[in-house]
């Protein structure tokens, strides 16, 4: 007889969390959620395929987003029901109406992109510090106003690996900064331009777009697919 009101009263739980809204709302909203159902990240091996292309480096572009510039930026979800939640943004950037409209589209030099997360922190207090640097050659009055503008100003970096994934740098409260320094050179060979250095703070060693930027269509390139 106990066995059945246990069951009767499980079944009674249940249809209230699925038709009164209050007791839904109130379940899947709060620290509860965390008890029932509802999947949960966790340790899996990491297998590495033989084979698998790995270049390092960055492609030789970035995307610079002011802080002030936008009215949302791509975040993590705030609830993580699988691994991927950890490292993804989802959202994308928007833009008031009569401001900057997309993001500002920086070509590099050659292999001058560069990536690192290192961890910082005590023991029960570790984070991770995303920083690395870009150059931008030449000596033009656009890249210097850029360089007076940038100095102070927080917000977010794109960059983009090997692969075509799209790593975000800064979050809201956790703003990227950009401090550039401009090399003359000396001699006719010497390279010239701003070498940018950027870092942040983040709980995680890298952070992925859910939803890539075209960095094409910014850049003005027509990509033509040969199979279309």
């Amino acid at each position: 007889m106990k066995k059945y009101l246990i069951l009767l009263c499980c079944f009674l739980f249940a249809m209230a969390i699925i038709s009164i809204p209050e007791v839904h709302d109130f379940v899947f909203s709060s620290s509860l959620a965390d008890g029932l159902c509802l999947a949960a990240p966790g340790f899996v091996p990491l297998k590495y395929a033989s084979g698998k292309n790995n270049m390092g480096g960055y492609k030789d572009h970035v995307l610079w987003i002011p802080a002030d510039a936008v009215t949302a930026v791509p975040e993590k979800p705030d609830v993580v029901t699988a691994n991927t939640d950890l490292v993804t943004a989802v959202g994308s950037f928007s833009f008031p109406v009569g401001g900057l409209s997309n993001p500002i589209y920086i070509r590099c030099t050659r292999g001058t992109v560069k990536y690192d997360a290192e961890a910082q922190g005590e023991d029960d207090g570790v984070s991770f510090s995303p920083s690395g640097e870009f150059f931008y050659p030449g000596n033009e009055t656009e890249m210097h106003a850029f360089n007076s503008l940038v100095k102070n100003t927080p917000g977010y970096l794109v960059i983009e690996d090997t692969d075509g994934k799209q790593q975000l740098i800064g979050q809201p409260g956790l703003f990227c900064y950009i401090k550039p320094a401009f090399t003359g050179g000396q001699k006719r060979a010497d390279l010239r331009g701003t070498k940018y250095t950027f870092s942040a703070d983040s709980n995680e060693t890298a952070l992925f777009l859910a939803t890539p930027i075209d960095i094409n269509s910014l850049a003005g390139l027509v990509v033509v697919n040969p199979a279309g």
